[in-house]
C-alpha cells in the first residue's frame, strides 16, 4: 500500500504542471467575441457567419461617444461610453447594468470566469465580475483609452499615456512596467508569448512597434512613423502594423518582410492568410501574403476596423455612414444604410448579429438576420435619414400611422409601396449631405403632426379635429370666394 501511494504521488506530481498549464491556456473567455479583434493576435476572424440580409434588431442609446463592444459567454454586450460608463446590455438590447468609471472608448477584455477588463479616461484599468461588481482598479498615471489583452497565464497588459506599458497580475498588483512613450495601440500577443503593441510621440512621428517578453524584456522595436495602429499577427508569425501611410509586414525578428502603401488602418486576416485593412482613402484593401494587392473596394468614405465572418465575409463601417458586407473575392454582399458616423470597432454574436456604435448618434446598433423590433418593411428611409436612427420617435409615430391608417387600404398600400420605391435614393443623398437633414426634419413636421393626432387621440377626438380642420377650411374657402368675388370693386 505504501508504495502504491508513492506511484500515485509521483503520477500526481507530474500530472500538476500539465493541468496548471492547461489551466493557464484557457484565460481569455471562451466567446463569441472577448476582445478587441476577437482573439489574442486581432486577426478580426469569427467562428460565426453574419446575416444575409442585414436587418436592424435594435439600437442601444448611450449619453455619448459609444466605444467598441466585446461579448461574454452568454451572449452580454459590454460596450463604454463618453458618457463615463461601462454598459451591460442583454442580447435582446435591453439594459442589464451599468458602472461610472471615466470615458471608456477602448473594447474590453473578457476572462474565462466572466470579469471584464477595460481602461478608463480616469487612468485606471478596472476589472468588473459578470454582474458589474467592482473586484479591483489599478491607477496609472495617465488616461487609458486602449483595449486590454489577457495572456494565457491570465496576466493583463495594456499602456496608458504615462509613457508606460504594463502587466498586471490577475489580481490586480503590477507584475511589471515597461518605459516607453504614449501607447495607445492595443496589444496582440503571438502563440510563443511575445507582446507587440505601438507606442511613439504621434506629433513628431516617431511611432514603433515594440516587441517584448513575457517577463517585460524588449526584444526589438520596429519605427513605423506616423500613428501607427494597433498590430495584428499572422499565422507564420508575420506582425502586421499601419503606420506612416502603410501597411508594413514585420518578420519575427523585427525586420521588415514588405510595406504596402495606404492611409493607415488595422489589419484582419482572413483564414487563407489574406490581409485586409481598411484605409482613410476610402479603401478597403484585400493584400496577398507576399504584399501585391488582390483587390481594393472603394467606398465613400474612410474605412474604420474590419470583422471578418466564418464564410470569409469582410464587415466594416465606413464614414459614408453604411455597413457593408464584402465577399472574399471584394464584390459586395450588401451595405446597410445606418445613419450615423462609425467610431468604433465591430463585434460578431453566436447567432451572427453584428454590433458597432455610432458617434452621432450615440447609439449602439445589432444588425441581425431576424428583426425582433423591426421588419425589414418598417424602415423609414427619408425619415432615418433625416433624424440619423429609426428609433426616434417621431419616426415611430409614422410607421405607426402608416400601419394603422395607410396599410390597410388598397389606396394607402399603393401610396407605401410607392414610397419604398422612390424613397431608397433620396434616403442616400440626404446622407451624403448632412446639411439637409435639419431643412428635412422641418419639413416633415407636418406629416409627423397629422400622424400624431390621427395615433394618439380618441376617436371621438378625432372626429372633433377633423371637424375643425373641416370647418376651417369652409371658413377659409368663403372668404377666398368672397374676396374674388368683390375684386372687380378693387380695381
Amino acid at each position: 500500500m505504501i508504495a502504491l501511494g508513492v506511484i500515485l504521488s509521483l503520477v500526481l506530481s507530474s500530472l500538476t504542471p500539465l493541468i496548471l498549464i492547461n489551466t493557464a491556456q484557457a484565460q481569455l473567455a471562451d466567446s463569441p467575441w472577448p476582445m478587441f479583434g476577437q482573439n489574442l493576435q486581432h486577426t478580426g476572424r469569427s467562428p460565426y457567419t453574419g446575416p444575409e440580409i442585414p436587418e436592424l434588431k435594435w439600437s442601444f442609446l448611450t449619453g455619448s461617444h459609444v466605444g467598441s463592444p466585446a461579448i461574454g459567454s452568454d451572449g452580454t454586450i459590454y460596450v463604454g461610453s463618453s458618457d463615463h460608463r461601462l454598459y451591460a446590455i442583454n442580447p435582446d438590447g435591453s439594459e442589464k447594468w451599468s458602472l461610472l468609471t471615466g470615458r471608456v472608448i477602448g473594447s474590453p477584455a473578457i476572462d474565462v470566469d466572466g470579469t471584464i477588463y477595460f481602461g478608463s479616461g480616469d487612468g485606471r484599468l478596472y476589472a468588473i465580475t459578470p454582474d458589474g461588481t467592482e473586484k479591483w482598479n489599478f491607477l496609472t498615471g495617465g488616461y487609458y483609452f486602449s483595449s486590454p489583452a489577457i495572456g494565457t497565464d491570465g496576466t493583463v497588459y495594456f499602456g496608458s499615456y504615462d509613457d508606460k506599458f504594463y502587466a498586471l497580475n490577475p489580481d490586480g498588483t503590477l507584475k511589471w512596467s515597461f518605459n516607453t512613450t504614449d501607447v495607445v495601440s492595443s496589444p496582440a500577443i503571438g502563440t510563443n508569448g511575445t507582446i507587440y503593441f505601438s507606442s511613439g510621440d504621434f506629433s513628431s512621428g516617431d511611432s514603433r512597434l515594440y516587441a517584448i517578453t513575457p517577463d517585460g524584456t524588449e526584444k526589438w522595436n520596429f519605427l513605423a512613423g506616423g500613428y501607427a495602429r494597433s498590430p495584428t499577427i499572422g499565422d507564420d508569425g508575420t506582425i502586421y502594423v499601419g503606420g506612416s501611410g502603410n501597411l508594413f509586414a514585420i518578420n519575427p525578428d523585427g525586420s521588415e518582410k514588405w510595406a504596402f502603401l495606404t492611409g493607415g488602418g488595422v489589419a484582419a486576416i482572413g483564414a487563407d492568410g489574406t490581409i485586409y485593412v481598411g484605409s482613410s482613402d476610402n479603401r478597403l484593401y484585400a493584400i496577398n501574403p507576399d504584399g501585391t494587392e488582390k483587390w481594393n473596394f472603394l467606398t465613400g468614405g474612410g474605412v474604420g476596423s474590419l470583422a471578418i465572418g466564418a464564410d470569409g465575409t469582410i464587415y466594416f463601417g465606413s464614414g459614408d455612414s453604411r455597413l457593408y458586407a464584402i465577399n472574399p473575392d471584394g464584390i459586395e454582399k450588401w451595405s446597410f444604410i445606418t445613419g450615423g458616423d462609425f467610431i468604433s470597432s465591430l463585434a460578431i454574436g453566436a447567432d451572427g448579429t453584428i454590433y458597432f456604435g455610432f458617434e452621432d448618434p450615440y447609439e449602439l446598433y445589432a444588425i441581425g438576420r431576424e428583426a425582433s423590433v423591426l421588419p425589414p418593411s418598417s424602415l423609414c428611409f427619408i425619415a432615418t435619414a433625416a433624424y440619423g436612427t429609426p428609433m426616434a420617435g417621431e419616426i415611430q409615430i409614422l410607421r405607426e400611422f402608416r400601419d394603422g391608417y395607410l396599410s390597410v387600404n388598397p389606396l394607402g398600400q399603393a401610396l407605401v409601396d410607392f414610397y419604398y420605391k422612390v424613397s431608397p435614393p433620396i434616403a442616400e443623398f440626404i446622407t451624403e449631405h448632412p446639411s439637409l437633414k435639419p431643412i428635412v426634419r422641418v419639413g416633415l413636421l407636418p406629416a409627423v403632426a397629422m400622424s400624431a393626432i390621427a395615433v394618439n387621440t380618441a376617436p371621438a377626438e378625432k372626429v372633433a379635429i377633423v371637424g375643425l380642420l373641416v370647418l376651417i377650411s369652409v371658413v377659409v374657402a368663403v372668404w377666398a370666394t368672397r374676396r374674388r368675388g368683390r375684386g372687380p370693386e378693387y380695381n
